[in-house]
């Protein structure tokens, strides 16, 4: 079967999230010179289990972001689509012969039983997402695009010309990202610092 994959949106989103698991990194070091070191007015106040626990939490949910478009996925072949959730373990199938009108708008592709359905204030019987964490890898996306396009029995609607995600417009994002990157990287002189402190003290 093909398959439909996504992608991170842009590499400064990648390096944001890769600075603030640094940045959350150092402060558990310092977490850890101070039950180690026992450093008095510290030590006493520090849960210990509970603040092992809220960095687990932490560490999980930032490897999430980072891997969160692999998360999601989709196959299909020329009579059914299904699209994959590997993280909640499930998975939706859409038998393509009772779809008749396949809508891509600016989130996904939309499926309905009726070719004269209104998109706009009817419930489709199948989305595919185009953005999923990520976005959606666009040479696949146009591969399934084109054999929907060959299939008579579905009409096909394109309400955009460059797939979204991928206009000039989503630059202003990788800039912001690449902001808050340069933002987190300097706070993290403060808890490098602390860390070389305590351990020469101790």
């Amino acid at each position: 079967m093909n398959k439909i994959q996504y992608h991170y949106t842009n590499l400064a989103k990648q390096i944001f999230i890769l600075i603030c698991f640094l940045y959350i990194l150092l402060r558990f070091i310092i977490m850890v010179e101070i039950i180690v070191f026992k450093i008095e007015g510290y030590y006493e106040a520090t849960n210990i289990p509970l603040t092992l626990l809220l960095y687990g939490v932490l560490f999980t949910f930032l490897i999430c972001l980072f891997r969160g478009h692999k998360f999601c996925y989709s196959t299909y072949d020329e009579s059914k689509l299904i699209y994959h959730n590997t993280l909640l373990r499930t998975k939706k199938t859409l038998h393509l012969e009772n779809a008749k009108l396949a809508v891509l708008d600016t989130f996904g592709v939309k499926f309905f039983a009726s070719q004269n359905a209104d998109p706009k204030t009817e419930q489709p019987i199948f989305f595919l997402p185009f953005f999923r964490d990520g976005i959606v890898e666009a040479v696949q996306i146009d591969k399934f695009y084109k054999m929907l396009k060959a299939n008579e029995d579905i009409r096909v609607v394109k309400k955009f010309k460059v797939l979204p995600g991928y206009s000039n417009k989503w630059k202003f994002v990788t800039i912001a990202y690449g902001f808050l990157a340069v933002i987190f990287f300097m706070s993290c002189a403060t808890p490098i610092t602390v860390i070389i402190v305590l351990f020469q003290n101790h």
